[in-house]
């Protein structure tokens, strides 16, 4: 008896049951992801956690790895050395300075972000240089989400305030030698109430009668973030 054709033919079931239990997996993957299309949200919330380390909370280049290390690479978005067209920004974003663009100092995140995250970070960074006012106002907002923490204090400490007031609070910053009527106050002599430290930092001294070379801090520094530094100065005093 001759073997029809169609039973020597291998069995298509197993195949189309693998195929079809990747697409329901697949399908799961993307219900379960509250919101799989790339927008600005979700690339602020990138920015916020992986980039202003180096960038700055505005991504003007006022991180605080720049602040702290000397000749580190200028990181201000603001003013790129390289083009920002939207495929230029992706390659960075995914390889970093692997690509020797940038500095080697950039990391590639290609591997650590989703494809949602990184073309949503990539329009997120073209349009903090298109509408940077904007872009700040999604940034200072989940700033103003975070916990107040001495750390994070700390790290705003060492990046804005020992120029004047010493790596120890103690008022022996490199500017205490310019600064004479009155010098830097010593912090960790301070006992000042947490509500005048408030006002102090966010006005300045000129806006609270004291020294006008304290400089106001309330348009870069969120309340959280001044708490924050509140918590730290009071950790060091005497």
């Amino acid at each position: 008896m001759p073997v029809r054709k169609s039973e020597n033919r291998p069995c298509r079931w197993p195949v189309l049951l693998l195929l079809g239990a990747l697409c329901s997996s697949a399908f799961c993957a993307t219900a379960n992801n509250e919101n799989p299309t790339p927008n600005l949200d979700i690339g602020a919330e990138v920015f916020q956690q992986r980039c202003t380390l180096c960038h700055g909370n505005e991504g003007m280049g006022d991180g605080r790895l720049p602040l702290k290390l000397k000749q580190y690479p200028s990181t201000n978005l603001m003013k790129p050395r390289q083009p920002v067209d939207r495929t230029s920004v992706h390659d960075i974003v995914v390889y970093g300075g692997t690509q020797g663009k940038v500095s080697n100092l950039m990391p590639p995140m290609g591997n650590d972000l989703t494809w949602t995250q990184t073309e949503s970070v990539v329009d997120f960074v073209l349009f903090l240089r298109q509408e940077p006012q904007k872009a700040a106002a999604m940034l200072a907002a989940l700033r103003s989400q975070n916990a107040v923490s001495r750390n994070v204090g700390q790290d705003i400490f060492t990046t804005r305030c020992v120029l004047c007031h010493g790596p120890h609070g103690e008022g022996n910053g490199r500017m205490a030698k310019v600064i004479k009527n009155p010098p830097p106050a010593d912090l960790t002599a301070s006992r000042l109430p947490d509500d005048y430290l408030m006002q102090i930092i966010s006005k300045g001294g000129e806006g609270v009668g004291r020294s006008p070379q304290m400089p106001p801090w309330g348009n870069q520094l969120n309340k959280v973030e001044i708490e924050s530094v509140i918590l730290y100065l009071k950790s060091i005093r005497d």
